[in-house]
């Protein structure tokens, strides 16, 4: 061994120890097994205790239209883009910069968290009166109707009735009242009107919140996410199951509604501005077309134009009727005036063709031509006296006579065909003299009517466009999973919860163990105390050698003790027998009296003399010393002499420890180590630091 002691230092560690964070553990298991019993303890009693809370979740289809939708941002954004697509890219998402950087479905996302929204669901379900107990109540249960003030503090009513009374006692803070179904509650923060068409409890309580408190207690138990795609999930948490569904479910039927009514776009504006416009055209085409059809009853023309043309065609046949008439009047008259003056033949008929259409003339003309063909046969072979001659010529002078009546009944047919046809004739050029008027104003009522009209299809058209887009518009927006009342309650789960609290318990007492290993009070082994103290550290087996190694700093080892229950005397023996087995001449020098022994004592009347005597005689001194305070140990310290440290049994206290050593490096004393007493075998550990040179 070297004639000199070293000052020796601990390498620092460059990471985490595994093992020894392992050891530290091991060591604070009890801290690991409290901590896991309480967690245990505290999530069965969450288990047993805790209101319940029930989870409601529905699903809506957020699909967004291709064209943008309606928003005007978005169109001058989606225009500048497509009219500048052909000269330059989209660079960055130009149309995304413009409007406004969010997606539609966010947009959607936020209307669907609007306090607008919220507030009317609170207002719908009555939330804003809360059952505290019973607890799993729905507040729509109990509450029919709520007319509360716009600003109050949370106030809580108690409610109470006797057996078989109908009426409620109310008591509040310095307040109480008389409740009865059905009939309005006058309190100090409004008005409750509790439901009549249901059995209510004995006794509940309820908490009343104002509008604002409602609406962030409301927007605390609600969630809306993505929950896929363009799929948006909303969930509500709330004390029963009933409210857990409804909330979601109406959440977004106001949602739904607002977007029909409050939230149109352009084109449902468009579509409504175009219905009303139609309606009103739709009005006044039905007007023009009542002043046409009453103008053209009135008129009798349904057509101007074609029924002039008709008209004038028409008057032509019976401008050419009359004039024949007329010539066929005249041929009569002049038929008649010979008839009359009995120079009429009946072959002269036959200058009248008109006549002769008439089948009772042409009877009697046949007549005629029969008995002059046999009047002329019989003339032939008789005279004229001859009695058959003579019945043949009366014959034909009575058919003769017969021809007067019939051409002057004739010729009144005529006249009177004339005259019906010239007072035709008269009243259609009446009818064509008012025909310009007529024209007039039915070609105005018919413009009217057809100005109406194409405004009326054109509107219709437009309209058709519109509601088409405005179906559109937005993109698909629908509900896709309405919520259903949970059986089970979301909180608390009772294998989840006592999971969790095991779990919890384990990480907070492992925590804990850590904790109490770098930071509590005890050190149990040389690794802490070596992390505490900077210095090497081992524990003491008298049945081992104990050797302590270079660079070689001087010839003399203070050994210290740390407590008054260290054993110094071992340690020193055990030192000085190694010393003596490596041939090294050794010495012990025992200062605990706090005097120079007598073996010592001479003409040195200090310690330091002593000691520096020793040194010269012996290759290696071991001075035993009191405590570190201790004045002798004063007088002992020397930069050049290193100091051991002995322990106690048992853990080490690290304030006495860390003093010690901070107290030495302050006197620049080198500290050789720490030695721990009383190690069990199993404990035995050897530092590779204290190693013979």
């Amino acid at each position: 061994m070297s004639r000199a002691l070293a000052r020796i230092e601990a390498p620092a560690a460059d990471g985490i120890d595994l093992v020894e964070v392992a050891r530290t553990m091991r060591r604070g298991w009890r801290h690991v097994a409290g901590f896991a019993a309480a967690g245990v303890l505290a999530a069965l009693a969450v288990t047993v205790w805790a209101p319940r809370r029930f989870d409601g979740s529905a699903t809506v289809l957020l699909k967004s239209s291709a064209d943008l939708g309606s928003s005007l941002l978005s169109r001058i954004g989606g225009g500048a883009a497509g009219a500048a697509g052909a000269a330059m890219p989209d660079i960055g998402g130009l149309g995304a910069l413009v409007g406004g950087g969010r997606s539609p479905m966010e947009t959607e996302i936020q209307i669907l968290s609007s306090r607008a929204v919220a507030h009317e669901v609170v207002d719908s379900l009555r939330l804003a009166a809360r059952v505290r107990d019973p607890r799993g109540v729905p507040s729509a249960a109990i509450v029919r109707e709520l007319r509360l003030a716009p600003s109050f503090k949370r106030r809580r009513f108690q409610f109470a009735r006797a057996a078989g009374e109908p009426a409620y006692r109310v008591t509040s803070k310095d307040w109480s009242g008389t409740a009865t179904a059905g009939a309005p509650l006058v309190t100090p923060v409004g008005t409750i009107v509790l439901r009549a068409d249901t059995t209510l409890p004995a006794a509940f309580t309820l908490d009343l919140m104002d509008r604002e408190d409602a609406g962030a207690w409301f927007e605390k138990r609600r969630g809306i996410s993505k929950a896929g795609g363009e799929v948006a999930r909303v969930t509500f948490r709330a004390d029963d199951s009933l409210t857990a569904a409804r909330v979601p479910n109406l959440l977004l039927d106001v949602y739904l509604a607002r977007r029909k009514t409050v939230d149109r776009g352009v084109n449902q504006h468009r579509a409504e501005f175009l219905q009303g416009q139609s309606d009103s055209v739709s009005q006044e085409l039905l007007a023009a077309e009542r002043a046409l059809r009453v103008h053209q009853e009135r008129s009798g023309v349904i057509e101007p134009i074609t029924v002039g043309k008709l008209q004038l065609e028409r008057a032509g046949e019976l401008r050419a009727t009359l004039s024949q008439l007329q010539v066929e009047e005249g041929a009569i008259n002049q038929m008649l005036g010979l008839v009359g003056s009995g120079r009429f033949t009946a072959r002269q008929l036959a200058a009248y063709p008109e006549f002769l259409k008439s089948g009772g003339v042409n009877e009697l003309l046949k007549q005629l031509t029969e008995l002059e063909t046999k009047r002329t046969a019989l003339l032939e072979r008789r005279t004229e006296q001859d009695p058959e001659v003579v019945a043949l010529t009366q014959g034909i002078r009575s058919i003769e006579g017969q021809l007067a009546p019939l051409g002057a009944a004739y010729a009144s047919s005529v006249a009177k065909r004339r005259q019906d046809v010239s007072i035709q004739l008269d009243t259609m050029y009446a009818a064509l003299g008012l025909l310009p008027g007529q024209a007039e104003s039915s070609n105005r009522l018919q413009r009217e009517v057809l100005r109406l009209s194409t405004i009326y299809a054109g509107l219709q058209a437009q309209l058709v466009a519109a509601r088409l887009a405005a179906i559109g518009e937005g993109g698909d927006v629908r509900t896709l999973d309405d919520a259903e009342p949970p059986k089970k309650p979301s909180f608390p789960k009772p294998v989840f919860t006592m999971g969790l609290g095991l779990v919890g318990g384990l990480g907070l007492g492992l925590v804990a163990a850590l904790l109490a290993g770098l930071l509590g009070r005890w050190a149990a082994d040389p690794r802490e105390v070596e992390r505490v103290a900077g210095v090497p550290a081992l524990r003491f087996d008298p049945r081992e050698p104990l050797v302590l190694g270079a660079p070689a700093l001087g010839r003399t080892l203070l050994i210290v003790p740390l407590g008054a229950a260290a054993d110094t005397a071992a340690v020193a023996e055990r030192l000085a027998r190694t010393a003596q087995a490596r041939a090294t001449p050794v010495t012990v020098l025992d200062l605990t009296g706090r005097a120079l022994p007598a073996s010592v004592a001479g003409a040195e009347s200090s310690v330091r003399d002593a000691v520096a005597r020793l040194e010269a005689e012996y290759g290696l001194v071991l001075v035993r010393l009191p405590s570190l305070h201790d004045d002798v140990t004063a007088a002992a310290l020397d930069g050049g002499r290193a100091v051991l440290l002995v322990a106690p049994a048992g853990p080490v206290d690290r304030a006495p420890l860390q003093q010690a050593v901070d107290t030495l490096r302050r006197l620049d004393v080198p500290c050789a180590g720490v030695v721990m007493q009383d190690a069990p075998r199993s404990a035995r550990w050897t530092r590779r630091d204290l190693v013979p040179t």
